[in-house]
């Protein structure tokens, strides 16, 4: 019986524990926590309070260890961790995520909120209960996550929205018609629009730009992702030069190794880093061993983009296929879940 060892509990590696036959492999999952997070719902749950969070170990037969990877012993094996323990492995599956990038611009850290856990999501939902009306909430950056907690902000009815990014439209990944659609809701739903306008800093009451700024009470960063440390540090070990993640092939093997693989945002593979690209990785790679490691390589298959975006609107887009409005929400939420992790969580959403 192998033992695999799976570094993380998101969208890939929870779907590669959901799949993998246990019978064949004993799996041990290392990660600070056990929770699998919903994340396409997270930016919701900035108004809704709806439970987001699985336990992997209900996922599948496994064993779980609190704990995280601090290096990596290549030749023998061997991973080590923060506790001072070591853990051998016939495979290692690498999905530990990305970090959250700030682009070094002074002050994000230190005054913005971000989310990427429930935890955050709550935290900012419980700060937004206790805001009076009229309160200035700054979103920056208006990408998906962006633009779902900018929709959810306008829901409150009682906040003054600013919508800041530097580039020229909201949700740049979709076609130009959705993002004129977007900005014309937004702005009849009184959110003050600053497109093109790249943040210089941000201090504990103001935002930034090259020739103006605008106050704030709360203002949440919304910038994008960029590699981790831990992703950089295992690089270093392989002596792979990539700044976008662990380089792997077309069957999700890291590069300059025979046993170790990588799925979700830690991995470059050219794909988009997105919740249903490490979701349909980590399908593929439990196939993949379950398979005897037969069959054919990787590729992901898009099933379009959709977000909420205020006032019950919601935008779908996959290739020319375009639906945007109010009854695409529906279409949204039969998303939601479809996409569920186990029936468990399927039932919740169903409840909310």
């Amino acid at each position: 019986m192998n033992t695999i060892l799976v570094i993380g509990t998101g969208w890939g590696s929870s779907t590669f524990i959901k799949n993998i036959d246990t019978k064949k492999n004993k799996v041990i999952v290392i990660s600070p926590t056990k929770d699998f997070t919903y994340t396409p719902l997270l930016a919701n749950n900035i108004k809704n309070n709806t439970n987001l969070t699985v336990d992997v170990s209900n996922l599948n037969k496994i064993n779980y260890i609190e704990d995280s990877v601090i290096d990596l012993k290549i030749n023998n094996n061997k991973i080590i961790t923060k506790n001072n323990k070591e853990y051998k492995y016939d495979y290692l599956i690498l999905s530990h995520g990305a970090d959250i990038n700030t682009f070094g611009i002074e002050g994000v850290k230190e005054n913005c909120y971000c989310i990427k856990t429930s935890y955050d999501a709550d935290y900012i939902r419980n700060k937004l209960n206790k805001l009076p009306n009229n309160s200035k909430i700054a979103v920056i950056g208006c990408g998906l996550t962006g633009s779902e907690i900018i929709g959810n902000l306008i829901d409150y009815n009682k906040f003054n929205i600013y919508a800041i990014d530097g580039l020229n439209r909201p949700l740049l990944t979709f076609s130009p018609k959705i993002s004129k659609f977007t900005s014309n809701i937004w702005k009849n739903n009184g959110v003050n629009l600053h497109m093109n306008n790249f943040v210089s800093k941000v201090d504990n009451n103001s935002i930034y730009f090259k020739d103006d700024k605008i106050k704030y009470d709360i203002a949440i960063w919304c910038g994008g992702i960029k590699i981790s440390p831990l992703s950089i540090l295992i690089n270093n070990v392989l002596n792979l030069n990539c700044k976008f993640g662990i380089p792997v092939n077309e069957y999700l093997k890291v590069e300059n190794t025979k046993n170790v693989y990588a799925i979700g945002d830690c991995a470059y593979s050219g794909n988009p880093p997105t919740a249903q690209v490490a979701s349909q990785q980590g399908k593929y790679l439990a196939n993949y061993f379950n398979n005897n490691f037969e069959g054919n390589e990787f590729k992901f298959k898009s099933k379009g983009q959709i977000c909420y975006i205020g006032d019950r609107n919601n935008v779908y887009q996959n290739g020319n296929l375009i639906f945007k409005g109010k009854l695409t929400g529906y279409l949204n939420n039969f998303v939601h879940l479809y996409n569920s992790i186990n029936f468990k969580q399927l039932i919740n959403f169903l409840k909310n």
